[in-house]
């Protein structure tokens, strides 16, 4: 982190926001590193890719492309500026209940601890997303297809796969994954099952490590701080952390197993590559980056891939069972996503939401 960051404290200590915003984007910028430059003609490549992927998608079981979805591109940098505010159903409820008690001597700071850790983690996750489809938890883009083609080579040369079949496979992710968040149940779930988890944390004073207010306070504590995402949850206790949380494994698992049950539905002939690139992706989210596991902890959230191969039959049974237009009900509002116990059982998701 530059010094300067530290040089402007008694400014940001003033904000008003309940996040800092302005300091999430310049550390996140920090931690992306220097622009990387994009290959030449990447806008109509990609514009290219993104119309292929629709038509291939546009029949399939369940599935409803959003019209009318911007393309964007740029490198690690530019991923980081455009989606650090897609955390910001993440990032704001943990700051209000991190600055809820006025006695607290952290309260100052929480704006600034809760920005700092933000960005730092988009800032990490953009050395390895190749769209925005990648993230642990979605960033809440502004209706936008994402790539980032310095990434996505790299991927391809990392696993010996042929760029074109990465491409494509990237194109589909994307395309698909905004799609789903562009349902309207998809945001309105996620934003209850965050909120319902904040709702259950309590604040642990006894787990606070500085005091601003103390003599000899070191402002470089604040350093070290937004390296450690255990910070943020060592504040915490609840009763009903478990629950609430395998509700968003749950909604994870769902956002990412469908976009695997699309895929493959698809002709094999069409991407004959998908067996080397799902077993790429899963020895890479074997070993999630460090970015991902700041996700993972910064709200004790661990993301189980067991959950994805649920929710990949689950979408298999209801397609077989009731039929593909079924699973456009649990894109239509928060009452349709299935629940942390009817991932192994559709006919409870079914009763629920089919017959209700």
């Amino acid at each position: 982190m530059s010094d300067n960051i530290f040089d402007r404290l008694a400014e940001l200590l003033s904000s008003s926001d309940s996040v800092n915003w302005e300091l999430a984007a310049e550390l996140g910028s920090s931690v992306a590193g220097a622009d990387a430059g994009l290959p030449p003609e990447s806008e109509a490549h990609w514009h290219e890719y993104v119309e292929t992927a629709r038509h291939f998608v546009s029949d399939l079981p369940g599935f409803r492309s959003a019209p009318d979805i911007a393309i964007r591109l740029g490198d690690r940098r530019q991923w980081t500026a455009a989606n650090v505010r897609g955390f910001e159903y993440l990032a704001t409820p943990l700051a209000e209940k991190l600055g809820q008690d006025p006695a607290n001597p952290m309260g100052p700071l929480f704006s600034i601890l809760v920005g700092m850790q933000v960005g730092s983690m988009v800032g990490s996750l953009s050395h390895r997303v190749m769209g925005n489809f990648e993230a642990p938890l979605p960033a809440l883009a502004k209706g936008e297809l994402w790539f980032v083609p310095p990434n996505i080579i790299e991927f391809s040369a990392d696993h010996g796969l042929d760029q074109k079949q990465v491409d494509l496979w990237v194109a589909l992710n994307e395309l698909i994954h905004a799609s789903i968040l562009a349902m309207p149940g998809t945001s309105q779930k996620l934003r209850k099952v965050i909120s319902t988890y904040m709702q259950g944390l309590e604040l642990n004073p006894e787990a606070l490590r500085i005091d601003p207010m103390a003599a000899g306070f070191d402002p470089e504590e604040l350093g070290r701080i937004v390296e450690d995402p255990t910070f943020l949850t060592d504040l915490f206790t609840g009763t009903h952390q478990q629950e609430d949380l395998a509700e968003i494994q749950a909604f994870v698992a769902v956002i990412e197993g469908y976009p695997a049950y699309v895929l493959s539905s698809l002709d094999p002939h069409l991407l004959p590559e998908l067996p080397a690139l799902q077993e790429a992706i899963d020895r890479r989210r074997a070993t999630p980056s460090a970015g991902e596991q700041f996700l993972q902890r910064l709200l004790g959230i661990e993301l189980e891939g067991p959950l994805r191969r649920q929710a990949v039959e689950l979408f298999g049974e209801i397609d077989r069972r009731w039929g593909p237009e079924s699973i456009d009900r649990i894109w239509a509002s928060e009452h349709g996503f299935p629940l942390a116990s009817e991932l192994e059982d559709p006919v409870a998701w079914a009763a629920r939401v089919l017959l209700s």
